[in-house]
């Protein structure tokens, strides 16, 4: 059976659209924030999760949050979105992780992020069965204490997708170089080349607005993304990414499926510009 596993952080996000620029001791009136999004559940599982599902395939994150409140409201959200919960991991806080995105109106975003649980996450039992059984996992920012186990219980014969990110304490040195050497799919920003080194892999780069390159068998492909006006693009890359993953749990070529990537990131965006215009 095909079950795409994602684990990294979890996120409680707050954003707005702000209609000056932030500063010290002085208000800034915000212009735009979705009363329907106010939190909206974030973090990059959950967009590779939810556009997954929205492909029509099953998947699971695994992510961790706090008891009470923000918790329970986070595994409600992916519930709304169809995402399974059975990966969702309770640290004994008060507190969950959160963000707040703040989108200034010279186009700049300043992310203010909680992390919220001390690093206290551990994988349960269930979290590792997840992990140890999927035929897709997609490994994306996580906590660094678990971020080796995490990896050495994919099985042999899962597809591996690593989402770097330019975050050293998740993603050290020895561990990247592992990565870069075991993953089939690697997910990447222009910046973040230089963090992969030599590897095998086929490499997705995504340049935002500008276009998605496929690189596979040393082969590049260059791919147009039709650009979309929205300040708040905050899960489009993993949007993309989840899409991508979908499509090769079909059977998709690297290049149909970055197709199919860049469709789940336009429609994650026309699904907020339409929401925030009305």
């Amino acid at each position: 059976m095909n079950r795409l596993v994602v684990t990294g952080y979890a996120s409680l996000d707050f954003a707005v659209g702000l209609d000056g620029h932030a500063l010290g001791d002085t208000t800034t009136l915000i212009a735009a924030r979705d009363p329907l999004a106010w939190p909206r559940a974030g973090g990059c599982p959950t967009y590779i999760s939810g556009a997954a599902v929205r492909a029509g395939q099953q998947a699971i994150p695994v992510m961790w949050v706090g008891k009470g409140p923000e918790g329970e409201g986070f595994v409600a959200k992916l519930e709304a979105q169809g995402i399974g919960t059975g990966g969702i991991g309770i640290v004994d806080s008060p507190r969950s992780p959160t963000a707040l995105l703040v989108y200034q109106s010279d186009g700049s975003c300043m992310c203010l992020y909680d992390p919220a649980l001390g690093r206290a996450e551990t994988l349960s039992q269930e979290q590792k069965d997840l992990i140890a059984s999927a035929s897709h996992l997609c490994v994306s920012v996580g906590p660094h204490q678990l971020m080796d186990e995490i990896v050495a219980l994919c099985p042999a014969q899962a597809r591996l997708y690593w989402a770097v990110k330019n975050d050293p304490d998740a993603f050290p040195p020895d561990l990247r170089r592992q990565l870069a050497k075991r993953a089939d799919v690697i997910f990447h920003s222009a910046s973040e080349r230089s963090l992969i080194g030599e590897t095998g892999a086929v490499l997705v780069e995504t340049r935002g607005s500008e276009c998605v390159i496929v690189t596979a068998a040393g082969q590049a492909q260059e791919l147009r993304v039709e650009p979309i006006e929205i300040t708040d693009t905050t899960g489009a890359g993993d949007s993309f990414a989840g899409g991508y993953i979908a499509a090769e749990m079909t059977g998709a070529d690297p290049v149909t499926a970055a197709r199919a990537g860049i469709k789940a990131a336009a429609a994650l965006l026309a699904d907020r510009k339409r929401r925030h215009s009305s």
